[in-house]
């Protein structure tokens, strides 16, 4: 459908020029007989606009590409997926959390912070959780080029793979933005693209409450929960929220008869499904 060497940036640029043309067309009365095809041409060019950007962010959306936000099975498992990480202390009471309630999860690291905390990583992965790519520097990868794409992603698979033994095959690009060239280089690297079905924007710090409340209305079985362990390459802003919240979501999940399970598994029952 689309031109795989054509970037998001580039159709919304083009679009930009139909819109301009077709509203100069209008209010110099051209082409307005039998109807104001002007306006018609801009209306539209803002309608594909949408429709393109729509498609680059929405976690659900699969027109670039196949990306993976939840599966539709009748059993009530779900995946609790944490980004951003590994980030000191927050990392490590996540895990105990975990630990505690013999939780599964998948962390989406960044390689910059793998590089400065490989300890935690291997941690991740030792004690039975899933890593995922994340990029090294926690960039908008539609502004960037193929070659700085390339570097983002290869960089943080070596990097995992120095620090724990794996080598990821999930891959979650930061904000779930995409377009075709970042999907295509994805499919390149047999790297499956998960976004989520159910956000809290845990990452405000809301309120431990807020976090909670926002998560548990709306999983479904087969959801794909994200919440946040680190902070992007600042590393500032506190995640106490979050680990208190990711506590409260497994006990309630729990009570309600969900089985926490990787993104591995989740992807399972999906590929289950479309068989």
């Amino acid at each position: 459908m689309f031109d795989l060497e054509i970037r998001l940036i580039n159709m919304l640029g083009l679009l930009t020029i139909i819109v301009i043309v077709g509203l100069v067309l209008d209010y110099r009365n051209v082409l307005k007989k039998p109807m104001r095809m002007g306006m018609s041409l801009a209306i539209l060019g803002i309608t594909a606009g949408i429709f393109l950007t729509l498609s680059a962010v929405l976690p659900e959306n699969d027109v670039f590409g196949r990306v993976f936000s939840n599966t539709k099975t009748t059993q009530k498992v779900v995946a609790l997926t944490f980004d951003d990480g590994p980030y000191p202390p927050y990392t490590e009471q996540v895990l105990d959390v975990l630990k505690e309630y013999h939780v599964p999860a998948t962390f989406f690291v960044v390689g910059q912070n793998v590089e400065k905390y490989p300890e935690l990583v291997k941690r991740i992965a030792d004690e039975g959780h899933q890593i995922g790519n994340h990029t090294y520097h926690h960039i908008d990868l539609l502004k960037a080029n193929r070659k700085d794409i390339a570097k983002e992603i290869d960089n943080t698979n070596k990097a995992i793979l120095a620090a724990s033994g794996v080598k990821p095959h999930l891959m979650r690009p930061p904000h779930g933005f995409r377009d075709p060239v970042v999907m295509e280089m994805m499919a390149e690297r047999n790297l499956k693209v998960v976004e989520w079905s159910v956000m809290s924007r845990d990452w405000t710090n809301p309120g431990v409450d807020v976090i909670v409340e926002r998560t548990v209305k709306k999983v479904k079985n087969g959801s794909i929960i994200l919440l946040h362990d680190g902070d992007g390459i600042t590393s500032q802003a506190s995640r106490i929220q979050s680990v208190e919240a990711a506590r409260h979501i497994i006990q309630i999940l729990s009570a309600q008869g969900y089985k926490f399970v990787t993104v591995d598994e989740i992807l399972k029952k999906t590929e289950d499904v479309k068989g």
